[in-house]
């Protein structure tokens, strides 16, 4: 219902660019509200099902003959956590680009995964991001790629205010990240992290990585990041039919 009233009070204030001044106010505190309420119920959704789509994930890439790893929030969390970070909403994986196959995507696909997205620079050649979702839980798959620069780098995709729906800002996150890879205890299972984890968390959350930190941003930049802005283009496909009901993951943080 407050969805759809922002929806309508957006709508007008486009309409009638004098009411802007009047409407503006009820934005911040109704789309604070509306996004906390989801990052609750989504939140509420990954703690139920997520040990299950990690698993059934872990499953399906052994199926598929492919290395991973944990990534990122996924990752700090398997070192400081021992298992999920409380306020997660998806979880994060890597695999190197040269081990990509499409049995990756068959094989999440037979254990009920829903292709959401696939986000490519270069039709892939240089950038690769793939989303699946599994009961309510999102699952990214960062593909690495060899250095540019020093470290080897994944991309993730933005959007932004005036870009087509198929479009996003790639950006290259240039960390230190191993091939070599070693098993975790994590919940009540183990999983895969890369060899270095501890250098990588390091790198990207700062040298209290083992202290939480709810300032941090994915979004904010910093030194690992490189936006990619010659390389925005069509970058973005929707695997999954219009109907379906999947819903975008609210913001997040990975500390």
């Amino acid at each position: 219902m407050i969805g759809n009233l922002l929806k309508i009070l957006k709508g007008l204030s486009l309409r009638y660019p004098r009411l802007h001044m009047v409407i503006a106010p009820f934005f911040r505190p109704l789309t604070s509200y509306v996004y906390q309420k989801e990052r609750k119920r989504k939140n509420k959704i990954f703690q139920e099902y997520a040990l299950e789509a990690l698993t059934l994930f872990d499953d399906s890439m052994r199926r598929a003959g492919v290395e991973y790893t944990l990534a990122f929030g996924s990752i700090l969390g398997a070192i400081r956590e021992h298992g999920f970070i409380k306020h997660d909403l998806d979880i994060d994986t890597a695999v190197w680009i040269d081990d990509f196959t499409p049995s990756i995507i068959q094989e999440l696909e037979k254990a009920g995964f829903v292709w959401v997205f696939e986000h490519m620079v270069d039709e892939g050649k240089l950038g690769r991001e793939d989303t699946f979702e599994y009961r309510g839980v999102r699952i990214d798959i960062f593909y690495f790629y060899p250095p540019i620069n020093q470290y080897p780098y994944c991309c993730d995709f933005l959007y932004e205010d005036g870009m087509k729906e198929n479009q996003r800002l790639p950006r290259r996150i240039e960390v230190p990240f191993s091939r070599e890879r070693r098993k975790v205890p994590f919940e009540n299972i183990e999983v895969y992290v890369p060899a270095n984890a501890e250098e990588f968390c390091a790198f990207r959350y700062g040298p209290d990585y083992m202290v939480p930190n709810p300032s941090w941003s994915w979004i904010e930049e910093h030194d690992a990041l490189v936006e990619w802005r010659e390389k925005i283009d069509v970058t973005s496909n929707r695997k999954y039919p219009h109907g379906n009901k999947i819903t975008q993951t609210p913001y997040y943080r990975e500390c």
